[in-house]
Order: structure tokens, then C-alpha cells, then sequence
């Protein structure tokens, strides 16, 4: 599927009503929250000469369950559009990976990636959706772009981010805040937002504490963040790339997942901590 035209994609009218599909009906799990340190572990322990993983090959999974849960919650049929917002990190090649399955999933993608990451990978990923023809837009055309789009894919900041937030994401970012929804939604229009890992600018262990934007969807890649132990919307894990041994050596209590799918839901997942997933260990050997 082709680029749009500039300003011929109009969000459609059901964008705007349907909300995603109601979660099962399937007792919540209980799993382990952790913070940026094991975050970072994990990865670490991935990439190692013993976990044989590359950051291509970690990119393109996590990338892939990007795209699986914005099908599963916002379908192309009922909401045709996505536009990323992509960082100049690691999350941002997710979302950069995203936006090319996003696009073989059959929605008409735009990605917003104003500060290109620096080594080649970036630069192919990126590459890959100009083959593709996927429009990139710039930070000045960020707000035409999500005024007009169905469904806003969150790929800016990761686990790792913090301090303020700068130009141009400051920006973009601020347009999701929605102080007042009356007044939002009267000005303009207001798609629904899937963030993956934690959302931009929330701290990854402490969660929404300068009072920014929530999404609707919540994507944990490896597992969930603590700052993430109160979100209330629907919220899915992906990132199915972790040993059972690296499992167990991190106490992490995965969830299983489906046979052909790299996401699993976990809404209203019960918080454990380290030492509550050893005991439940223990009690089942």
C-alpha cells in the first residue's frame, strides 16, 4: 500500500467511537513488575555472547508485537490509519520496525521520526519504509499528521529516559496531554494512543508523575515496568524472545502465550514482587 496524499486522509468516523475490544474474561495474571536496572540486565544478558541475540534481531520482535497489538485493539477495517512517533533510540526502531509490519498489515502509515538515531541500523530501518513509500513526516508537520490519523502509535522514549523532555518531542508530546476533554475534543480530533514499554516521559519506575498524557494501550516489552503497576487501560506484553533459564534466573513469571502470536494480554495484571515469585515458586516444586 502506497503513501497518502498530504491532507486527503481523513480519520474515519469510527475511529472516534469504538472503543478496542473487550479483554477476556480470563482471571488477570500475576506477574512480576521491574524496574530500568533489571530492564537493562535483561537486555544486557540477551545481547551477550551467551544469550546470542543482536540488536536487530531484538528490534525486529519487539517491532513485530507493536504492530500485533495495535491490530488486536484498533483493526485497519475500523481504524485505517497509524501514525508512529518514533525516538532516536532503541524504541524508536521499534516503532520504526512497527510501521513496516503496520504497513503489510494493510493501514495507511505515517512516521514521524524528526531525530534520526545514529549508527546504520537507523538509517536502513529507514530506508526500508522509503522503499515501501511510507510518508515521514517532519516535527512541523507532526500535529496535521495526528489531527488526521486513527490511531497514534507512542515509540519516542523507553525505559532508560529521563530528565526533561526536549525538542521537537516536547511538542508532540504535549498534544496528547488532554487537560481538559471537553475543550480537547471540541478543538480537535483525538486518536486513541498505544505506548510501548512505558509511555514518553513517565518514569519508568514511579509511573505518571509530571502529570502527562495516558494512552489506551500499553504494549511491556520483556516485562512490565513498575511505573506501569497502575495503568488502567488495556494492557498487553510482548517481546517474546526470553529463555526459560534467563526467566528463572530473573524471577519474572512470565505468562504463556499463544502459539502463533508475540503478544499476550496481561490487563489487570496483579503486581509481584521478587520475593512473591520465589514463594510461589517454592510452593509449586
Amino acid at each position: 500500500m502506497g503513501s497518502v496524499a498530504e491532507g486527503s486522509l481523513q480519520p474515519s468516523e469510527q475511529a472516534q467511537e469504538l472503543p478496542p475490544s473487550s479483554p477476556s474474561s480470563a482471571s488477570p495474571p500475576r506477574i512480576r513488575f521491574i524496574d530500568a536496572a533489571e530492564a537493562a540486565s535483561i537486555d544486557e544478558k540477551l545481547m551477550s555472547a551467551e544469550g546470542g541475540f543482536s540488536i536487530d534481531q531484538l528490534m525486529e520482535l519487539a517491532g513485530l508485537a507493536c504492530a500485533q497489538t495495535v491490530y488486536a485493539c484498533y483493526p485497519p477495517d475500523q481504524f485505517p490509519s497509524v501514525l508512529v512517533a518514533a525516538g532516536p533510540g532503541n524504541q524508536g526502531g521499534d516503532g520504526l520496525v512497527a510501521a513496516r509490519h503496520l504497513h503489510h498489515f494493510g493501514y495507511d502509515v505515517k512516521v514521524c521520526y524528526p531525530k534520526q538515531g545514529k549508527t546504520d541500523l537507523f538509517a536502513r530501518l529507514k530506508r526500508q519504509l522509503q522503499n515501501l513509500k511510507i510518508t515521514i513526516v517532519g516535527a512541523d508537520d507532526f500535529e496535521d499528521a495526528y489531527e488526521q490519523t486513527d490511531v497514534m502509535l507512542d515509540c519516542i522514549f523507553g525505559f532508560s529516559f529521563k530528565g526533561e523532555v526536549r525538542q521537537p518531542f516536547k511538542d508532540i508530546i504535549g498534544l496528547w496531554k488532554n487537560d481538559s476533554l471537553v475543550e480537547f475534543e471540541f478543538r480537535r480530533h483525538q486518536p486513541p494512543i498505544v505506548s510501548v514499554d512505558i509511555p514518553s516521559a513517565w518514569d519508568v519506575e514511579k509511573g505518571n508523575v509530571n502529570g502527562s498524557f495516558t494512552p489506551q494501550v500499553l504494549l511491556s516489552l520483556s516485562a512490565p515496568k513498575l511505573g506501569s503497576a497502575a495503568f488502567g487501560g488495556r494492557h498487553f506484553l510482548g517481546g517474546r524472545f526470553i529463555p526459560d533459564e534467563l526467566e528463572r534466573e530473573m524471577d519474572l513469571l512470565l505468562p504463556d502465550f499463544e502459539a502463533d502470536s508475540q503478544i499476550v494480554e496481561i490487563t489487570g495484571a496483579h503486581p509481584l514482587d521478587r520475593k512473591a515469585v520465589e514463594e510461589l515458586r517454592a510452593s509449586k516444586e
